[in-house]
């Protein structure tokens, strides 16, 4: 029986992690660090492949985001396969802008696809080195560029099998000053917390749900939260860090009290089979649940003294991680900490598109905005936040719903991109590049913040209101596990709120070995890690003109609320005095408003209104605005919605 749960052990880690290894990867780019305009630069990428081709020729692809003033003029390519030149494919380009959004990262940008002379098929993996000249554009400002590599074959370019890479800075004609930057560190304390010898040794998923149901950060030493795990292995590990008489089970759960990482303050739970041995927490006994099917926790919630989690049921018959359905976890804590007045229901949160393969789950993500919540600017609606996956490439969907119908399914309603509806296929992507699991957390400032891994690192996007627009992408942390080992990978960043301050967001990521006997003979691997985001400086906030919000020092350029209805606030962040003009565009370029123009502005934050009108107070029509900054030579923008 032990051979066959470890047999089905790595079958699992086979079919979870293919797409992390099995992909080609940045060696290193090469770029300057500043340019004249107009001058001429080299930028040189090393790509390395994973994967042997000895079947299909494949020509190689390189896209790159760069200021759309920017040309292209000429680039090689040189590895142990052949070498040749690389034309630009428009149609690649647009391939790029699928998968990451022009919008996401900044306007004034545009995707460039380079496409090589000639396919190759190889049995050793090649490195390749590809030589790009370009020349830059007139456009002043520090600009962060992206590399995205893929073979030329259908529905690679959004998978993880395709390496992309940013930012990468580059200043015209200064060197960028990224001082300001997100940077992320490590939080050991927290991580330390999950390293144990005895009993819970490790697990994946470490989903947080606070008891009290209070989701925002606050000082409250006597809250609880319970850790929702996934494939947990449970028995000891000896001085050499071996693990010994483990097992591993599909989830578990533990109760910390108080909000700080003290190891005694943490119990850890699960079930015990009829012979005695470990058994998983939440099994699958659905209505729909067939004899094989098992559990895979999401995340949860809080409501009214009742805990709920969301399910993720699988199939371990053909596919050992063929989803076949979500569940919804509910039960209450007795004064003991055990599991009491349990119910498992089958939840309809999951959707397949047969004709697309397009998959939705919803349940990975969980954002109460309700007064009891304690999170800012409530709206009285819980946010579920799922990924739809299509061929590898995971997009950021959402529902929404009333706490008093939680469980009424009827009752939900589903984003498809300009309004809320019943139908949950059509969820539309919010935003891209998202990993399995994540997060969706409210900030102070109004703004919402998006954890997720990617390429081994940590990033995040900020969005306007629960359902985007969210804007560039921000690398926070790389994941040192990975340089340290190669048989390691990372996977499944999420941010924990309640268990974080105002100013700095707890998050964690998974880390795990591609290589079971590493799980076996060093259990330091498999738990999760945990950093800190600093988020906000603690300097005196703003007032905002219109509204009673406080905008925080954080952005150069922000606005809030957007979309917006009425009137929007526009607020910036000057680190020295500066002549400042902000003007408003339409989407067609042409101005349709200034707000300041040439204005001396000290350093510090600054706000100004506006109300969606024409200079001469007539309401513009419905639609996308651009909100531009100007600093001598400089243009900042930032992308408005206005709903009428």
């Amino acid at each position: 029986m032990r051979i066959h749960k470890w047999r089905q052990l790595y079958i699992a880690t086979f079919v979870i992690f293919l797409f992390v290894f099995l992909e080609c990867k940045f060696d290193r780019i090469e770029q300057p660090s500043f340019a004249l305009p107009e001058e001429v630069i080299d930028i040189s990428v090393t790509i390395s492949d994973n994967i042997d081709e000895v079947t299909n020729p494949h020509k190689g692809v390189l896209c790159m985001l760069v200021p759309d003033d920017w040309s292209f003029l000429s680039a090689t390519y040189e590895s142990s396969v052949g070498s040749g030149t690389m034309a630009m494919s428009p149609a690649w380009a647009d391939s790029a802008n699928a998968c990451y959004p022009v919008e996401d990262f900044d306007i004034n940008m545009k995707w460039i696809a380079l496409i090589s002379d000639t396919g190759y098929t190889y049995t050793n993996n090649p490195n390749v080195r590809v030589d790009i000249k370009m020349q830059v554009g007139q456009t002043q400002g520090c600009f962060a560029l992206a590399y995205l590599a893929t073979k030329a074959t259908r529905d690679l370019i959004c998978t993880g099998w395709s390496p992309f890479s940013y930012p990468h800075y580059i200043g015209v004609p200064d060197v960028c000053d990224t001082t300001a930057a997100l940077q992320a560190e490590p939080a050991p304390d927290w991580s330390q917390l999950f390293d144990r010898s005895s009993g819970w040794t490790g697990s994946d998923a470490a989903y947080s749900i606070p008891v009290s149901g209070y989701d925002a950060a606050s000082g409250d030493a006597k809250e609880k939260t319970i850790f929702v795990f996934g494939d947990t292995f449970i028995g000891d590990v000896d001085e050499n860090d071996r693990r010994i008489n483990a097992r591993m089970i599909r989830n578990t759960v533990g109760i910390l009290s108080g909000k700080t990482a003290v190891p005694e303050s943490i119990r850890f739970y699960w079930k015990t089979d009829a012979q005695g041995n470990p058994a998983a927490m939440f099994e699958a006994d659905t209505p729909q649940s067939k004899p094989g099917d098992w559990i895979w926790p999401m995340d949860g919630i809080s409501l009214n003294g009742k805990i709920y989690v969301f399910g993720l049921r699988l199939d371990s018959g053909n596919s050992i991680f063929q989803i076949v359905g979500t569940t919804l976890i509910s039960f209450q804590l007795d004064s003991a900490d055990q599991i009491v007045n349990y119910r498992h229901q089958d939840a309809p949160l999951y959707f397949k598109n047969e004709a697309t393969d397009a998959e939705i789950v919803l349940g990975q993500a969980v954002m109460p905005m309700t007064d009891f919540s304690g999170n800012y600017n409530p709206d009285g609606y819980i946010y579920v936040y799922g990924p739809r996956n299509v061929f590898g490439s995971k997009g950021l969907v959402a529902a929404r719903v009333l706490p008093e119908n939680f469980e009424d399914f009827s009752q939900w309603q589903f984003w498809n991109g300009s309004e809320w509806v019943s139908d949950i296929g059509s969820c539309a992507v919010i935003t891209t590049g998202i990993s399995q699991e994540f997060s969706v957390s409210p900030l102070k400032d109004g703004r919402f913040l998006l954890v997720f891994e990617a390429s081994s690192k940590v990033k995040v996007r900020f969005g306007e209101s629960p359902v985007g627009p969210f804007d560039m992408l921000q690398t926070v942390y790389h994941c040192p596990e990975v340089e340290e080992n190669p048989n390691v990978f990372v996977y499944n960043a999420k941010a924990h709120p309640h268990l974080s301050t105002e100013d700095e967001m707890l998050i964690s990521y998974n880390v795990n070995s591609w290589h079971l006997s590493e799980l076996m003979q060093h259990a330091d691997i498999y738990r999760p890690r945990f950093i800190r985001l600093k988020l906000f400086d603690g300097q005196t906030s703003v007032e905002k003109r219109c509204g009673d919000t406080t905008i925080e020092k954080y952005l150069i350029l922000s606005n809030y609320p957007n979309p917006f209805n009425g009137s929007t606030t526009i607020v910036f962040s000057l680190r020295q005095g500066a002549i400042v003009s902000i003007e408003i565009y339409n989407i067609l370029g042409e101005k349709v408003g200034t707000l300041t123009a040439d204005e001396w502005k000290s350093a510090g934050n600054h706000s100004l209104c506006w109300n969606g009108a024409d200079p001469q107070g007539r309401a513009l029509t419905s639609g996308v605005y651009f909100c531009q900054l100007k600093i001598g030579q400089n243009v900042y923008s930032k992308k408005m919605l206005y709903l009428r």
